[in-house]
């Protein structure tokens, strides 16, 4: 039988034998065409979601997970002073301005800080957001700046496993990957592994992990190498590809979709106000080859170091994740708070959510298509079937 789920309502008669289930019609054309039923969530652009108190998302660089139907997301917390606009520096906008800033700051605005902790949230429908608390906090993991947390789910394990990056300071050449792990989304995580190192000529920095459908897990990092994950996700197992982008890019994402593996990267963005442009790479298998298709996030006008309108998203790339069949693209518009006034904290800056578009091709996989503005996105959210 069904259990009522919204305006669905089970109702017993009379006979002890008989049942009487009333269910929409939409949601039972539906189950028999074996679907979930679906509803429209917006997502804005210009605006942060709300928590279950009234408050607004804690942002940073975000990890974003599928479990079951809820998707969890995680948030660098880098504080709640203002950013910086390193626009006006000599390298301009897309610069590590921090060490010698175009005007003074605080000492507290440097994204280069030792006090980040990461912040979990979980929704199911993106209309309503639990705030869960700290997810890594800073009792548990090593002193350092931590940097680019991401989560996924060890089905072997059971357990949830986080990477994150950890800097002892600012420009220091001996960065390392920590791994931590918790037996539930919402943590608190405990760091079990440090100083990781893994195969190739990447760099510590910005990095991705994928868990395909048959379980394994791939590290993709900027520099660019792919390293297959060891069963317990917490260290390397091989190398297995490396490829290029025609300018020195960042913050890799993969993904795959109907049997192929994509990767998106952006060009060098420091907490950069202004964001990053999309490349996009495609494979039939993450051990390659891949090919570069494109840049789908970049204006067409002609670019300039000192200007915050080169891409379209004015956002970093952080994480993409599915919902249904639809591919969501998730930024970071950094230092949108600075158009506030007073300037807002950065920890509250705006969010970027994007729908890909795909293309079919007479041969070859489907094209991303080029990215446009939108203030706000909607979103089908599949409903669960219960049983």
């Amino acid at each position: 039988f069904l259990r009522p789920r919204n305006e669905e309502s089970i109702h017993a008669s009379s006979h002890p034998k008989e049942l009487l289930v009333m269910v929409r019609p939409e949601a039972l054309l539906s189950l028999a065409c074996g679907l979930a039923s679906a509803a429209p969530a917006m997502l804005s652009n210009i605006a942060l979601p709300v928590d279950q108190n009234g408050q607004r998302l804690i942002t940073g660089e975000a990890s974003a997970m599928v479990h079951g139907d809820e998707y969890w997301f995680y948030f660098n917390d880098w504080g709640s002073c203002p950013g910086v606009d390193c626009c006006d520096s000599k390298a301009g906008c897309a610069s590590c301005c921090f060490d010698n800033p175009p005007r003074p700051m605080d000492e507290c605005q440097n994204p280069y800080g030792f006090n980040h902790t990461v912040q979990v949230y979980v929704t199911r429908d993106f209309l309503s957001w639990e705030n869960k608390g700290q997810a890594l906090p800073l009792s548990n993991r090593p002193p350092g700046i931590e940097f680019r947390p991401t989560v996924v789910y060890n089905a072997k394990t059971q357990l949830f496993v986080m990477w994150y990056e950890d800097r002892p300071r600012m420009h220091s050449p001996t960065s390392a990957y920590f791994v931590a792990t918790s037996p539930s989304p919402e943590g608190p995580f405990e760091t079990v592994a440090v100083n990781v190192t893994l195969p190739g000529k990447g760099r510590v920095g910005d990095f991705d992990i994928f868990v395909d459908d048959d379980g394994s897990a791939y590290h993709v990092r900027t520099g660019f190498d792919i390293v297959l994950l060891s069963d317990s996700f917490t260290g390397p197992a091989e190398h297995i590809a490396s490829f290029t982008t025609p300018k020195s890019s960042e913050a890799p994402t993969m993904f795959k979709r109907e049997g192929t593996y994509y990767i998106t990267a952006g060009t060098g963005c420091c907490a950069c106000i202004g964001g990053s442009s999309i490349y996009v790479l495609s494979s039939p298998a993450p051990e390659g080859p891949w090919t570069y298709h494109g840049d789908v996030g970049s204006n067409p006008t002609p670019f300039d170091a000192h200007s915050k309108a080169n891409y379209v998203t004015k956002a970093q790339g952080s994480a993409i994740f599915r919902v249904g069949n639809q591919f969501i693209y998730l930024g970071n518009q950094w230092n949108s708070g600075l158009f506030e006034s007073p300037p807002g904290p950065r920890n509250h800056d705006l969010l970027y959510w994007g729908l890909f578009g795909f293309e079919s091709q007479v041969s070859g996989p489907d094209k991303i298509t080029q990215f446009v503005w939108n203030d706000t996105i909607t979103i089908n959210v599949p409903e669960a079937i219960v049983l």
